[in-house]
């Protein structure tokens, strides 16, 4: 070998050596923009919250971006990080995504409290899913692949297993090495301990970066709110009773307008009703932890107070023809949808639950129903007729005069808390409801109670069954449920749906900066499960992914996602394992099949879930409606209400079965219209929209 040879392998190997060397894992734990994140560096200590750690997220310029600020200052109320977080990891230069996925992954740790059974074993290893890379800022982000406990101390992992574009394994910061070989400060001593306690579970793979860090607790404030409850009072009034056979025509005057009040009329289709002996309309009390249509944030470790105010909320029931039973009738609560109310979606499905002897019991969710001065005439047989007051509980949010839908259930600014609050002051209503019910209700003015205390049942609709979802995780005295057609994160079924899109693009545009990078609409390049990494090629995406991952962590005491866990894996106490069937239908445009499957996901309740398949029913007729989002209720033509009535018996028969025995919906009349079945319990659930 030459001089000249030799030194140009000499200079050949230093470039390579500083080329590996330059493939390095950021570390900064204090900068979130760096990480590894998640991190408790993040955090500082707070003896009033459930975890003994409150948020503390650094501050960007508050001139230039005063909606991050807002933001942060909320989240830096919290007591830990959402439970599905977004991962970010930031590297010195390009690596290869794909090798993201075999490279980094979360270690469960210690639970802080033992309360509940949980999901995560101590040691328990979940891989990721989700991964994007931004070439801009060389860092990939990525979720785990399943959800993570609440209240529970994890380790974040980045091992050598990722690789830079040569195919060389990326380096560890002299940062990390120093941070945990001689730490310096209490949470580099911790990070030091927790990454001890794991590095032989890698086997040949080496770790170069790591954080830990400490999930939220998320059903902390509703469980405080529920023992809240049990020292209020309860109250019923009974208003009317209507005997159904004397109705001739029933019209909703909704209060659609405000200064000068005005109102929208619209004639109730009670001709499909069948089997109703009554109806009933009353009031009970439920108190109203709403401030301004938010619930203020408390420390997780508080004790909730009740509030001074309380809401007289308006229901109705419907009585069956059928014998009333010695203890009474066996109810079914219905929770409707977002937009409907409490007249129309529980009335599409009251005849099959009085059929089989249930009183259906419903009433307005937060934000709908119209306004306060709503009401229902209804005519008799014999030409008189009655106005029966029908408070809503929509609110003019925006002053425009009009009180829409469902005006006052989603709160966008000044506080993005989105569904948040609506969704759990519902289900708290419910719960009060339940406690209602339990001390006895008599709806035809007969003087004997009519409702048995010991069989309360839940049917919830897209909104419903997400509030349904806190619900049924909450309240111990209800034994089964029908949950059709929700889904979550909030912010994943808004994002994506093309029904619902123009939410996220509300949340986007009142921004400032405005975070919309297509016009007056948006691009945010998210990749779905199981898909291949993603590089991301649009301008705008990841600051909009970021803002929908900060809006997720902010909502996610509300969140249903946050709930469906402890309805059978990891019950909360005092709350029994709940039966529940799922249904939603596939294709469904409103709330995306991926946001529905993972709602039953958490719940881990894949073989209690029926699937209508719209995509094979469609072939057959073609007349149905492209989007199968209200299947289980859409009654009003012969094509729908063949599929409506088999789900809505099969709904029915699992619960005067006490949620013990599912039946397949597909008989014999079914298979001959269809010549195929079109409900299925489905080996997998569905990951993509499916439209």
């Amino acid at each position: 070998m030459t001089i000249r040879q030799a030194i140009f392998l000499l200079l050949l190997s230093s470039a390579a050596s500083l080329q590996a060397a330059d493939a390095t894992v950021r570390f900064d734990p204090s900068a979130p923009e760096v990480g590894p994140f998640p991190s408790d560096a993040l955090t500082v200590p707070d003896a009033e919250q459930k975890t003994g750690k409150r948020i503390q997220m650094p501050m960007p310029d508050c001139v230039a971006q005063p909606s991050t600020c807002r933001e942060l200052r909320l989240l830096n109320q919290l007591d830990g990080f959402n439970a599905t977080p977004r991962f970010a990891v930031r590297f010195s230069v390009p690596i290869q995504p794909d090798s993201i996925r075999t490279g980094l992954a979360v270690v469960a740790l210690n639970n802080l409290t033992s309360e509940e059974y949980g999901l995560n074993r101590d040691g328990e290893i979940v891989s990721v899913n989700q991964v994007i890379f931004d070439p801009q800022t060389n860092t990939a982000y990525a979720k785990p692949d399943s959800f993570l406990d609440q209240h529970r101390r994890f380790l974040l992992v980045v091992t050598n297993a990722v690789l830079d574009p040569a195919g060389r394994p990326v380096v560890a910061d002299p940062a990390y090495t120093a941070c945990i070989t001689a730490p310096s400060n209490d949470y580099c001593a911790t990070l030091a301990r927790a990454v001890g306690s794991v590095s032989g579970r890698f086997g040949a793979q080496r770790i170069v970066a790591a954080s830990v860090f400490t999930t939220q607790s998320a059903t902390a404030w509703m469980e405080g709110a529920r023992t809240a409850l049990r020292r209020s009072a309860t109250s019923f009034e009974r208003a009317n009773y209507v005997a159904f056979e004397s109705i001739s025509e029933a019209v909703f005057q909704s209060q659609t307008r405000t200064n000068p009040t005005g109102f929208t009329s619209e004639t109730l289709p009670i001709n499909l009703l069948q089997s109703i002996r009554g109806l009933s309309f009353g009031y009970f009390r439920s108190p109203n932890f709403l401030e301004e249509q938010r619930i203020p944030q408390t420390p997780t470790a508080a004790r909730v107070q009740l509030p001074a105010d309380s809401t007289a909320i308006a229901f109705h029931a419907f009585l069956p023809v059928a014998p009333k039973p010695a203890a009474g009738y066996p109810v079914v609560i219905f929770g409707h949808g977002l937009t409907d109310n409490r007249f129309v979606g529980p009335s599409a499905m009251a005849s099959t639950l009085a059929a089989a002897g249930f009183v259906t019991v419903a009433f307005n969710a937060v934000g709908h129903g119209f306004g306060p001065e709503s009401k229902l005439l209804i005519k008799s047989n014999a030409g008189s007729s009655i106005e029966i007051a029908a408070p809503g509980r929509g609110v003019d949010i925006n002053n425009d005069g009009t009180i829409e839908a469902s005006e006052g259930c989603l709160v966008v600014a000044p506080a993005p808390v989105g569904l948040r609050d609506c969704l759990r002051q519902t289900a708290l209503d419910q719960m009060q409801l339940v406690r209602a019910i339990q001390a006895g209700i008599d709806l035809d003015g007969d003087g004997v109670v009519d409702l048995d205390t010991s069989r309360i049942f839940y049917v919830g609709q897209s909104l419903g069954a997400m509030y349904g979802t806190l619900f049924n995780a909450i309240e111990p005295e209800v034994a089964a449920a029908v949950l059709n057609s929700g889904g979550g994160t909030v912010i994943d079924l808004s994002r994506a749906s093309p029904v619902y899109r123009s939410l996220a693009a509300a949340f986007a545009a009142a921004r400032v900066p405005v975070l919309l990078n297509k016009g007056s609409d948006f691009d945010d390049n998210y990749v779905l499960r199981y898909q291949p990494a993603k590089v991301n090629n649009v301008a705008g995406a990841i600051e909009l992914q970021n803002f929908f991952e900060r809006l997720e962590w902010l909502q996610a005491s509300g969140d249903p996602v946050n709930y469906a866990p402890h309805l059978k894996s990891s019950t909360l106490p005092g709350v029994p394992i709940k039966n529940i069937l799922w249904g939603f239908g596939r294709g469904d445009q409103s709330v995306p099949n991926q946001t529905q499957t993972a709602l039953v996901r958490a719940a881990n309740m894949r073989e209690s879930t029926w699937i209508y398949r719209h995509d094979i029913a469609l072939k057959t007729i073609p007349q149905l409606p492209a989007n199968p989002h209200i299947y289980l209720l859409n009654v009003l033509s012969l094509p729908t209400l063949a599929v409506a009535l088999p789900a809505q018996s099969q709904a029915a028969a699992f619960l005067a079965s006490g949620g013990t025995a599912i039946s397949d919906p597909n008989n014999a009349l079914l298979r001959a219209i269809f010549t195929a079945d079109i409900f299925e319990t489905p080996t997998f659930l569905p990951e993509d929209p499916g439209y």
